[in-house]
């Protein structure tokens, strides 16, 4: 299983906090790659896109999950009747 070894904080700082992966908390307030004000970025609505996007980078990253590990997952839910979570 492929870890994530990069900035962790900087992760973080763009998803909200990931249990999975660090229990840091940064001290900037801004997203990475904003500089100065961040509300002006806060304002925009996300896509339906950006969203799925964003949620499925949030799994991967706190669950350490790569791309076709997810994609198995999702599929086996799919396939099996009832309820999946308490599987």
């Amino acid at each position: 299983m492929s870890r994530y070894t990069g900035p962790r904080l900087k992760i973080i700082r763009r998803l909200g906090t990931l249990p999975g992966l660090s229990k840091k908390k940064s001290s900037k307030l801004c997203r990475p790659g904003k500089k100065g004000d961040s509300n002006s970025d806060m304002n925009k609505k996300l896509t339906e896109y950006g969203v799925r996007l964003e949620e499925k980078q949030k799994l991967k990253f706190n669950y350490g999950l790569t791309e076709n590990q997810l994609f198995s997952y999702v599929k086996e839910a799919r396939r099996r009747k009832g309820i999946t979570e308490l599987i």
